[in-house]
């Protein structure tokens, strides 16, 4: 019960109700209590003044000052009051506290004024002479009509505070005994209140937890009581509703739950009733956890939102092609949507389906075909301009014809290359993984090979350093892979390197695999083009690698077969600082 919000709400508030009640009949209380103990006090000082009147009447007849300032005194003292005579000219003629001659002319005092017209003077004002607030009660004495002076009592109204605090806390005490008295009767109240409603927030937070057999026992014969019968009502018809949804879950799960597309339904309010695994997969989300939710709290392509909607508000069966960006990169579905109507309610069923691969090799094909026929088109171009140039005459042109027969063997020379090149690839892609491995010698493949390119080095005057350690190093690899994969990285790097330059090549042996390192003072590549320059005919200079007679094709082979091998490639360049490509294989077992 101490834990229910709604039980400290409601006490809080009757609490907080009382308390405020209280503070407001209390002040009111204290309010009348000074109001009736002033009036009182001033009746007093009234009674007194008028039994002090006859004796200040004959003093003021004889003006015997010296004899009545002792009797005022000691009567002042008597009645704990300060007794004040005071002449018509307004001069004192005797005083209970201070002496008259010292004192000032009360003729002005606004109790002594108010007097003269009226049966009594009051007033209630700070006092010079005593530097504290008093109630003063004036009366006029006269005789035979005429007034022969003013009878003045006053009391400090400290003393009526210090009455006033005795009385106050009489009644703080009573008020705080009343309190407490009313906040132990709301506590019971306030519980006997929120003691159902309690047993019928844990019996709805079991339904919410999946216990439908929990039931509200205490029902009042109030309205709470009848809202704990509608709640147990309402448990009953959630158990037979769940259970026939549950058989329907199951059919239709058993049924689609192996298909490899996506089924995805959703009812006409855009939330999720059912989905497989393959929805999971294919739009990257947890299947567990999807049904029941809203598709548009889901993060899909916005493409499915709007077939699903088109759909649904036209009830006809629509087709999308839809890209979600997953985990492993960007899946291409083809989405195919049905509306359906079930319980007077109507839904749209989605099937997905993966064509990621399919499209995949769609661009691939594309983008490969426009390559090899862009690479094709430029030599073809150029060695058909110089064949004509030399039929319309320049054949006769002892100056020129060598000079264009030399432009069409370069051509020649470089789609044989091109054609070379892509039979490699092609060769290197149908095996696959299927490349034989076989225990090999790296350190002979590669003094063999970089004595093949010493020519091309010495013709561009780079110095060229080879470093291999003095013992076999054996991989599992592929003779021919080993040496086309040193090949090409040892040709781009003179091709890519100015005359004057430095190329290395050094072989190294880690604790599992051998590392082999090319590295060139070249041209360097951008940080940027790392990952795009193992794609087929990329090239990060086209017009240097063409007139280099590059095909673009050296380090996707290179790629291809590393990755045949069970290897791996890394690069590592800056731009006009070179380039250092390392190759790491497993070694021999």
């Amino acid at each position: 019960m101490l834990r229910s919000r709604f039980f400290w709400k409601l006490y809080i508030t009757y609490a907080l109700l009382v308390l405020i009640t209280s503070a407001i009949i209390g002040v009111a209380v204290q309010q009348q209590l000074r109001s009736a103990l002033i009036d009182d006090v001033e009746a007093g000082l009234r009674n007194m003044a008028l039994l002090v009147a006859p004796h200040a009447a004959e003093a003021f007849r004889n003006e015997a000052a010296g004899d009545i300032q002792s009797q005022i005194q000691r009567l002042g003292q008597e009645t704990g009051t300060r007794i004040t005579l005071v002449l018509p000219t307004g001069v004192v003629m005797a005083d209970s506290v201070e002496a008259p001659a010292e004192m000032e002319n009360h003729g002005d005092r606004p109790e002594i004024v108010s007097a003269l017209t009226n049966p009594f003077g009051v007033s209630r004002r700070f006092s010079n002479t005593l530097r504290e607030s008093l109630l003063y009660v004036a009366r006029a004495v006269r005789d035979s009509g005429d007034m022969i002076g003013v009878v003045r009592i006053s009391i400090p109204l400290s003393d009526v505070d210090s009455r006033l605090s005795a009385l106050r806390a009489t009644v703080l005490f009573g008020a705080g005994i009343g309190v407490l008295v009313a906040l132990a009767i709301g506590l019971v109240v306030a519980q006997r209140i929120t003691s159902p409603i309690s047993e019928m927030t844990e019996v709805a937070e079991a339904f919410g937890k999946g216990d439908y057999g929990r039931r509200v026992e205490s029902l009042p014969g109030d309205e709470i009581g009848v809202l704990g019968g509608t709640l147990n009502r309402l448990a009953e018809e959630l158990t037979r509703r769940i259970a026939s949804l549950g058989h329907e879950r199951a059919r239709l799960g058993a049924m689609v739950a192996g298909m490899q597309e996506g089924v995805l339904a959703v009812d006409h309010e855009g939330r999720v009733v059912f989905c497989n695994r393959a929805v999971g997969r294919l739009l990257d989300v947890d299947a567990a956890i999807v049904e029941g939710q809203m598709l548009s709290n889901l993060a899909v392509a916005p493409e499915l939102h709007e077939l699903l909607r088109a759909a649904g508000a036209q009830q006809t069966p629509g087709r999308a092609e839809l890209t979600v960006n997953g985990r492993s990169g960007d899946i291409v579905m083809d989405a195919r949507a049905t509306p359906f109507e079930a319980d007077e309610e109507g839904g749209v069923v989605v099937v997905l389906y993966d064509i990621t691969n399919l499209r995949r090799l769609e661009q691939i094909r594309t983008d490969f075909v426009a390559n090899v026929s862009h690479e094709l088109k430029t030599p073809l171009t150029s060695i058909k301009g110089y064949v004509e140039t030399l039929l319309s005459g320049a054949i006769h042109d002892e100056e020129n014809n060598m000079r264009f027969l030399g432009k069409i063997e370069d051509q020649v020379n470089r789609l044989t290359s091109l054609v070379s090149d892509l039979l490699s690839l092609a060769q290197v892609e149908a095996s696959g993984e299927a490349i034989p491995l076989t225990p090999i010698d790296w350190v002979p493949l590669i003094r063999e090979t970089s004595q093949r390119h010493e020519p091309a080095i010495a013709a561009k005057r780079l110095e060229f350093s080879l470093e291999l350690p003095g013992h076999p190093v054996r991989v599992q690899g592929d003779d021919e892979a080993l040496i086309q994969i040193l090949d090409n990285l040892l040709d781009n790097a003179i091709k890519y390197t100015p005359e004057g330059g430095s190329v290395s090549l050094r072989l190294s042996q880690e604790e599992f695999r051998a590392s082999l390192e090319v590295e060139d003072s070249g041209i360097g590549i951008p940080r940027g083009d790392f990952e795009r320059i193992f794609e087929r005919f990329y090239r990060v200079d086209k017009a240097r690698s063409r007139e280099l007679g590059g095909t673009g094709l050296g380090l996707s082979i290179v790629k291809h077969l590393v990755r045949g091998l069970r290897g791996e490639i890394r690069v590592e360049s800056r731009v006009a600082s070179g380039s250092l490509f390392t190759v790491l294989l497993p070694l021999a077992t």
